[in-house]
């Protein structure tokens, strides 16, 4: 049989075919109202969180502004929630990479020395000894860690790839002594 002489036929698996929408910047206004109560709540079901939702909701939108479907578009709701998908699997993958511990501030009080005037130098001094001696308890790779971080300002990646381990891992390391050092510090400075 020639190539000619076959008939295509579509698959029996594919779905209903709806005309084309071109979308103007009223109707992505319009086609977004519409269903963003909808998207916000589906969002919400997943994060168990209604800021968070709201944030990628808003997200959403942003982005269809950004990049608005083409001609081409078949489904508007069914494109509007695999956008909203989409967004959810972007912020999960974010969360699944941050560093448990919370973001180290170079001025993180934790760390400082409160008595940074001229006056009390003779305290600073001894703040100072006290925290060597506190960072020369640590187990070596929470202290080599929290050296890198805050004396040679290495991120927690740079640091995770200096030790061999993954960047959650290395903030960990940074969490583990900042805490260390906190309860090793005398109260009295």
């Amino acid at each position: 049989m020639s190539p000619s002489n076959e008939t295509t036929r579509p698959s029996p698996l594919a779905g209903p075919t709806w005309p084309t929408v071109p979308l103007s910047d009223h109707q992505l206004d319009a086609l977004y109202r519409r269903h963003a109560q909808a998207i916000q709540q589906y969002l919400a079901r997943r994060l168990d969180d209604a800021g968070h939702a709201e944030d990628l909701c808003q997200d959403l939108y942003l982005r269809l502004r950004e990049h608005p479907p083409g001609a081409g578009l078949r489904d508007p709701r069914a494109y509007l929630f695999r956008m909203a998908r989409h967004r959810l699997i972007d912020h999960w993958r974010r969360q699944s990479k941050a560093p448990e511990c919370c973001a180290l501030e170079p001025d993180d009080p934790m760390m400082a020395c409160p008595h940074t005037s001229p006056e009390h130098l003779h305290q600073r001094a001894g703040c100072i000894r006290h925290l060597a001696e506190a960072m020369a308890r640590l187990p070596e790779r929470e202290r080599q860690a929290l050296a890198w971080h805050r004396l040679e300002g290495l991120t927690q990646a740079e640091i995770g790839r200096r030790l061999g381990v993954s960047e959650r891992m290395a903030g960990r390391y940074i969490a583990k002594a900042l805490a260390r050092c906190k309860t090793l510090m005398p109260d009295s400075i």
